[in-house]
């Protein structure tokens, strides 16, 4: 049971752990960022090495467990505080506050929970992407798996600056679509562009990162819609 929580959240972390350092920044109201903060803290924890250094920041009961080494217990504590989470973030969604509701959607692709994923009211983020706000934009795209409005919502991210959504863009039009969509041309356009937003420097480490994964900090955003291929 425990090499399967592992597995779960391996593969979850490859699916979002490239943040882009030059990316353009959610903002995100204090408690919801304090609710990402605590899930995220227990995320980091759960893929600490021994030789982490000793000042890093943990989850002081997730790691005792792990000390412990008791797979029940873990997997009912990661239970618990992700429950605790959503909790959170729907009685502010509940109180109108519209970054809960992107940090829902945020969460739903992360665990890539299908059913979680269908809940979310999407209107709150649709208002913020019509507010110019490019990480709300970025999230619709990855909600829907449909390229007739996937591409669409990337391209809206990409105008707004989400880096992510250039690097992107300049893959699927690139090499992921299929080939009767695929455009030479608009994949140099977006590439020039996430060249000229992160610079040339960044944008070949960013293009590298998914090789040099560092497991134990991670931030939970979607580099380039792993999750729908």
């Amino acid at each position: 049971m425990f090499q399967k929580i592992i597995a779960f959240f391996f593969f979850t972390i490859f699916s979002f752990q490239i943040a882009l350092a030059q990316e353009v920044q959610p903002q995100f109201s204090p408690q919801v960022q304090k609710a990402k903060n605590q899930i995220q803290l227990t995320f980091n924890t759960l893929f600490q090495s021994n030789d982490t250094n000793k000042n890093t920041k943990v989850d002081p009961a997730l790691k005792q467990l792990l000390l412990q080494n008791n797979e029940e217990k873990i997997k009912e504590y990661l239970d618990q505080q992700q429950n605790l989470f959503l909790k959170q973030i729907n009685r502010y969604i509940k109180q109108g506050d519209p970054s809960a509701s992107l940090a829902l959607l945020e969460f739903a692709l992360f665990s890539q929970d299908s059913e979680l994923k269908e809940q979310v009211d999407l209107r709150p983020i649709q208002k913020l992407s019509n507010q110019n706000d490019a990480y709300a934009s970025y999230l619709l795209a990855q909600y829907y798996s449909n390229t007739e409005r996937y591409i669409p919502l990337l391209e809206k991210a990409g105008q707004q600056g989400s880096a992510a959504a250039q690097m992107t863009l300049a893959d699927e039009y690139g090499f992921r679509l299929p080939v009767e969509q695929q455009d030479t041309q608009k994949a140099e356009f977006w590439a020039n562009k996430a060249k000229q937003n992160l610079g040339e420097a960044a944008y070949t480490e960013q293009k590298c990162a998914l090789a040099n994964c560092d497991l134990e900090e991670f931030e939970m955003v979607d580099f380039s819609k792993i999750t729908q291929q």
